[in-house]
Parts: structure tokens; sequence; C-alpha cells
């Protein structure tokens, strides 16, 4: 039997999947994380602020009591208490950690994070999709 390694890509994108096992939100379990130079500088995953109740703490959330028909997927997050896994793993790494980085994510970023991403000075967001992974490039500046 032959062993194939996974790409880089492939194996950030499986521990970004295993990140999110961590999430605390009814809704999506999301997970991220920052690569610099082939090492990862932080990890994130969607939940409730450190030290505040998440999400499966039985109620806690307005947005997660509410049923898909009530609330579908997408839309405006305003009464989510979740901080985004984006944000997460871009606070944990701080400004130094993030220039020149790629950010491994387990879905495409919403606009609100996807805009702080290239802020942060990430050059690169991978990714997972059904059609297989999906490689974004800084904008040009």
């Amino acid at each position: 039997m032959i062993k194939t390694r996974p790409t880089w890509d492939e194996y950030y994108i499986g521990v970004a999947i295993a990140v999110a096992d961590r999430a605390d939100c009814l809704r999506s379990a999301v997970g991220a994380v920052l690569v610099k130079d082939n090492r990862i500088m932080a990890t994130g995953y969607n939940g409730a602020p450190p030290g505040a109740p998440g999400c499966l703490t039985a109620g806690a959330c307005p947005r997660g009591r509410l049923t898909y028909e009530e609330r579908p997927p997408g839309g405006t997050y305003g009464d989510c208490i979740a901080i985004h896994a984006e944000r997460n793993a871009l606070e944990e790494a701080g400004r130094r950690g993030t220039i020149g980085a790629t950010l491994y994510v387990t879905r495409a970023p919403c606009g609100d994070c996807e805009a702080a991403i290239w802020f942060s000075g990430v050059v690169r967001i991978v990714y997972a999709s059904p059609e297989g992974l999906i490689v974004l490039t800084a904008p040009e500046k």
C-alpha cells in the first residue's frame, strides 16, 4: 500500500476541521487556522467570548434558540453572541503573526470577516467547499 501525503493546503484544512469541533454554536461549527511560513500561528473557532456563556449553555444565544425557519442561515448576525472563528484566530495571532500569512477556514468567510482578514495583512485565504478547496488572494493595493 502506497501512502500519499496531503498537500499543505489539504493538511491545514484538516486541522481547521478538527478545530471546528471546539465551536460552541448550535447552528454552525467553523474552525480557522492561521499559518505563516508553514507554521501554525493561531487557531480559532466560533463561540462566545471567553468567560461568557456560549450557545451550548441552554438558551444563552438568542439566535441559537430560533429554528431554521425562523432565522435561516446567512443574513445578519446582530443577535448572535459568537465571535467568528476567523476573528478569533486573527486576534490570537496579533498583527505580527498575520502579515504575509494564509488563513485556512472550514467555509467561506462572511464579508465582515473577509475585510478584517485582508486588513490584518493576510495574503491568502483557503476554504473548503463542496467543489474542493477555494483559494483567494489579497486584493491589489
